[in-house]
């Protein structure tokens, strides 16, 4: 057909191929159906089959739509329907036994779709405008999934290997989607966006590695993932919120990172994983404006847990050896917590409630444990330990405001052990050596009053405090140094 070709009001125009040469082909079918508006461009249909048993079905309803189709194999099938102007289309299908289908209801889109290997699936569904989709898949049982509801929009999908999967709805303008995966049985997602802007890249390379997202509301969203080895997952879930960024990359075996609801706004989220049976959890994820969170693992069996609930959170656990497990949690607003984890078989946990807590625990060495619990407002924490088989327990049974802990460990086998309530707490421990205690676990500390204050330095080895303190305005100092020193202190 003649783009230039002047042409009336054509309507209903059907042209039915049927190509039975044994040198060409057998049993082809082509159906083409052509519209456009009296004294407008007409569409184009370029139509080219060579095999057995294929099928194209050509719908074209407008002006000045270009549709291109290429097929060269066995039992090919091409579905399109365009509605709109000035659309192009190039679908090019080799080999055997893929399946095309395409729905454009807009003006101006391109779309180019290509498919090598075999029983490869392509469907694709773009309302809008000015949208641009290029999709390329080779290799057996891949399948791609679009949905474009919206102007501007662009996806760039490339899927080398067998039963790949990528699945991308958009709801807005100027959405994008960078896909490339090599490998087996990998997945890429994108589902339910609403919103402006948003930017997904993945980028896979192994077996079984999933991608995400799943849903979204907002605008300038980003997420940039990129997985190499096997079973590597990350899954975001419910997003919520303007600015967001999660940023994740992982390099190994059996690598997960989750993160269930995030909401707010300005959100920054970056992981990187590398080693074997690494997790990040993030168990119902970040409520609030303004979060940060930045983990890093590397090594084995490693695992991070962090959840927060208000605003300006701050976040960072860095975790480097085997075995390495930390949990986080932050609830109120301006609240800041680092945890840091070099060595072997490390615990953490750090949990502050409240207004402006803030909380540091960096752990150096092996098999070290530290937890720390405090409830209320306007406390803050740091614990270092440095050594081997360190130990330290602080909790606080709802009562303690504007308290500060500060603990040093540097040796082995290092205790310390404290049950704190009341207000206006100020407790400083460092013990320096071997087997220190400050004693707790039914032998002895709880301190409980106001206006507190607890001060223990020891230096040398088997130290012993054990103490308890309870009443107002109760002050101790407890400093020991040499070997074999016993303190008990009680105070009423």
């Amino acid at each position: 057909m003649n783009r230039n070709f002047s042409r009336k009001h054509m309507l209903g125009l059907a042209i039915a191929l049927i190509v039975s040469a044994p040198a060409l082909a057998a049993n082809n079918e082509v159906v083409i159906n052509q519209t456009s508006a009296p004294a407008t461009e007409g569409n184009i249909a370029n139509v080219s089959q060579a095999g057995d048993i294929n099928v194209l079905s050509l719908n074209q309803n407008g002006s000045a739509n270009s549709n291109v189709v290429q097929q060269d194999g066995v039992w090919l099938e091409s579905y399109n329907n365009v509605t709109g102007n000035n659309n192009q289309v190039d679908t090019t299908q080799l080999a055997d036994w893929h399946i095309a289908s395409l729905d454009i209801n807009g003006n101006d889109n391109n779309v180019t779709l290509s498919q090598d290997g075999f029983f490869n699936d392509a469907q694709l569904t773009l309302n809008g405008a000015n949208n641009s989709t290029l999709l390329m898949q080779n290799g057996d049982q891949d399948e791609a999934i679009i949905s474009l509801d919206g102007n501007g929009n662009n996806t760039e999908i490339q899927q080398l290997g067998n039963a790949n999967w990528v699945n991308a709805g958009f709801v807005g303008n100027d959405n994008e989607l960078l896909s490339q995966q090599t490998g087996d049985n990998n997945e890429a997602g994108m589902f339910n966006l609403s919103g402006d802007r948003n930017t997904f890249e993945s980028e896979q390379m192994g077996n079984g590695n999933v991608g995400g997202v799943v849903g979204l509301t907002g605008d300038s969203n980003n997420f940039f993932v990129a997985q190499e080895g096997s079973a590597n997952v990350f899954i975001a879930t419910d997003v919520a919120g303007n600015d967001n960024l999660v940023d994740v990359l992982q390099t190994g075996n059996a690598n997960e990172f989750t993160l269930q609801p995030l909401a707010g706004e300005q959100n920054l989220i970056l992981v990187d994983q590398r080693g074997d049976g690494n997790v990040v959890a993030a168990p119902l994820g970040l409520s609030g404006n303004d979060n940060q969170v930045d983990v890093w693992q590397s090594g084995n069996t490693n695992a991070a847990t962090f959840a927060t609930e208000g605003d300006a959170h701050n976040i960072e656990i860095q975790q480097r050896g085997d075995g390495n497990s930390s949990e986080m949690l932050l609830t109120g607003s301006g609240n800041v917590g680092v945890i840091y984890s070099r060595g072997n078989n490390n615990a953490g946990g750090l949990a502050l409630v409240g207004v402006s807590n803030s909380g540091n625990l960096q752990q150096v060495g092996d098999d070290n444990t530290a937890v720390v619990e405090i409830i209320g407002d306007d406390n803050n924490v740091m614990v270092q330990q440095r050594g081997n088989e360190n130990n330290l327990f602080v909790n606080s049974e709802m009562a303690v405001t504007g308290s500060t802990v500060d603990v040093e460990q540097n040796g082995d086998i290092n205790l310390v052990d404290l049950l704190v309530a009341g207000n206006g707490n100020t407790l400083d421990i460092l013990q320096n050596g071997n087997g220190n205690w400050v004693a707790g676990d039914d032998g002895y500390f709880a301190l409980s009053g106001n206006n507190g204050s607890l001060s223990v330095t020891q230096q040398g080895s088997d130290n012993l405090v054990l103490g308890a303190q309870g009443g107002d305005g109760n002050m101790m100092s407890v400093s020991q140094i040499g070997d074999f020193n016993t303190a008990i202190v009680v105070q009423n």
